[in-house]
């Protein structure tokens, strides 16, 4: 396997994951979390599927042909970086979670910056 496709599985994974396993687990907790960074109980379900239809579609477009196109890399990033600076200063207090769910997405930034710099070198 190339380096690159690592990486890109990886993140498959890991979009997936994180669209699939809070609808199957933790719904409660998600929803109380939208509630917490602001949004109305009306929106909380809505915006959870959203949040979970996105992760899936990332995730499904990391095995197509999407992950052949720089804007594919960047629109994830974008939204990593939309996602943790909510939760920054929203929910400041999972700075110091033990899991450190935020500092985990800076790698996840730079994988994707990555990614997306390497596709658009790969284009004519």
């Amino acid at each position: 396997m190339k380096r690159l496709d690592c990486l890109v599985y990886s993140m498959a994974f890991l979009w997936l994951w994180s669209g699939i396993q809070p609808a199957l687990f933790v719904l409660p907790q998600s929803l109380d979390l939208l509630a917490r960074v602001g949004f109305q109980a009306a929106y909380c379900l809505p915006m959870f599927a959203l949040s979970c239809a996105l992760d899936v579609f990332f995730g499904l477009g990391c095995c197509t042909r999407l992950r052949d196109c720089a804007w594919f890399w960047a629109a994830q990033a974008a939204v990593v970086l939309g996602y943790s600076v909510i939760i920054a200063f929203r929910l400041p207090e999972m700075w110091a979670h033990p899991f450190a769910p935020l500092v985990k997405n800076v790698p996840i930034l730079a994988v994707l910056i990555y990614l997306c710099d390497a596709n658009r070198r790969a284009q004519p």
